[in-house]
């Protein structure tokens, strides 16, 4: 999903007493720059290709903690020693911004991790490389303007009061899986703000095939030589069944709405993607489009959304004094009213809670980029062709990005905090390709935590969980959570 332009000021240096560019000093696992590697030429740090297979195991148990180690240990370019084409890691906020923002136009998105989350969502808005993005783009943002999404608040109340209703049907203090019920009640007001429907009986199965077919989406990412899709593969059958229960999803929300007998409401995002045209004559979507955009928004739409929010239940939980102050806001903002999207800012410290929850736990924890044209990015030649590696979950605990990165405090997101750096704040990416949905996910995300609080109390009930980075950063095993009734 993406936006016309970045929206984040542009201070001019990095926070007091932040780094500054690091380099590696040679040594041990560090391959010798100018050295060649198949085809590819070594100009930047990185570890040699015997330390790179040292690291595997620990690269595919722990992928965006590996990269923070990457960074730490070869510096904000590394190099990895593929011989096929160059692949770097670039992780400081000056060159994440030249790559993603200043210069975006001369990188592209034909990377196998876009490729392979292309056979889910086939070409839509979050896949689909440049020349066809632009298209795209100026039809689906009218549907993502403030009056288009503004429903979302009623929508989000109506889903959190049933989840409510269930949970005060279990004793207090009973333990819930927050990732489960987040995945549930994201992809119900995904269906309903978005689409004007509830996909009654269809929501948990839904759910389940997005998440099986992002595993394969990983599975093959990590396999060198896949087979075919008319291959019956236990990897290519388990794809299948998901499509087959997105695309009958997406059937059905398209049977509902060609049988109204006309729009007796507001237009939802469904209607004006319908309806689509731009002011450069761009012809409407095919149905073919329409099926691509509509499971885009599916599986963008509800996991991401779904992972921020259990990762915020986290960080609520295991920090009485920041959930203390968020329920002192919420009752005073509030009260027992229903949180609408009017009320959002009376709320500025539980939105500078997501926000930092966001910064901590970025869903998206991986950006990949393919260079169209040669470039030179921190002072290293990038090739035409050179995949670059762009890990929010590295760049945002980047000392030149913040200080004391790895604490949870949310007064860095406060009304009149220093604003991030360019570059160092990227949950919803950045440049052109800014998330379309940002404000969606930011206005369900504050309105469905201030409705649970002024219902419940939130207390650990585990351990700190793992990180299972996989499409999206997410606990690994659930996320178990203490409900106390207030």
């Amino acid at each position: 999903m993406t936006s016309a332009s970045d929206s984040q000021p542009a201070p001019e240096a990095p926070p007091t007493g932040a780094a500054e560019r690091s380099w590696p000093a040679d040594g041990p696992g560090v391959a010798q720059v100018g050295r060649r590697v198949g085809r590819v030429t070594i100009n930047a740090p990185g570890p040699s290709t015997a330390q790179m297979f040292r690291d595997l195991l620990r690269a595919r148990s722990a992928p965006a903690d590996y990269l923070v180690q990457t960074q730490q240990r070869y510096g904000d370019i590394v190099q990895f020693p593929v011989p096929t084409m160059p692949v770097y890691l670039i992780s400081h906020p000056r060159d994440v911004d030249q790559v993603l923002r200043i210069n975006a136009r001369g990188y592209g998105k034909r990377t196998i991790q876009y490729r392979n989350l292309a056979l889910v969502t086939g070409d839509g808005l979050l896949a689909v490389d440049t020349p066809g993005w632009r298209r795209q783009r100026r039809l689906v943002q009218p549907a993502f303007h403030h009056e288009a999404i503004a429903r979302v608040g009623t929508d989000t109340a109506l889903v959190t009061d049933r989840m409510i209703e269930r949970w005060r049907c279990l004793p207090d203090g009973a333990v819930i899986d927050a990732d489960a019920e987040m995945m549930h009640a994201g992809l119900e007001i995904v269906c309903r703000s978005l689409f004007g429907t509830d996909l009654a009986g269809d929501v948990e199965a839904t759910a389940q095939a997005t998440l099986d077919a992002l595993d394969v989406v990983v599975a093959r990412a990590r396999t060198p030589i896949a087979p075919p899709a008319w291959v019956p593969s236990p990897l290519n059958r388990t794809m299948a069944r998901a499509l087959r229960q997105l695309d009958g999803a997406v059937g059905r929300i398209l049977r509902e709405r060609s049988g109204e007998p006309g729009i007796d409401r507001q237009p939802d995002m469904l209607d004006l993607l319908i309806a689509a045209r731009d002011e450069e004559g761009d012809a409407p979507f095919t149905e073919e489009e329409l099926r691509d955009q509509i499971v885009t928004f599916l599986v963008a739409g509800h996991e991401t959304v779904a992972s921020s929010l259990t990762w915020t239940w986290w960080l609520l939980a295991a920090h009485p004094a920041v959930r203390a102050q968020a329920h002192a806001e919420v009752a005073a903002a509030l009260g027992g009213a229903i949180p609408e999207v009017a009320d959002l800012p009376r709320l500025p410290y539980l939105r500078a809670v997501v926000d930092e929850a966001l910064r901590l736990h970025p869903p998206g924890w991986v950006i990949s980029r393919r260079a169209d044209a040669a470039d030179t990015v921190g002072g290293v030649a990038i090739p035409e062709g050179s995949v670059l590696i762009i890990s929010p979950w590295t760049t945002h605990r980047h000392p030149a990005a913040w200080a004391d990165a790895e604490r949870f405090d949310p007064d860095r997101f406060l009304p009149g905090a220093p604003p991030p750096v360019r570059g160092g704040y990227l949950p919803f990416g950045s440049g052109p390709r800014l998330c379309i949905g940002k404000d969606f996910a930011l206005w369900e995300s504050v309105l469905l935590i201030a409705r649970v609080l002024q219902a419940f109390d939130v207390e650990p009930a585990g351990p700190p969980p793992r990180t299972r980075a996989l499409v999206m950063a997410r606990p690994d095993g659930g996320l178990p959570i203490r409900l106390v009734r207030r």
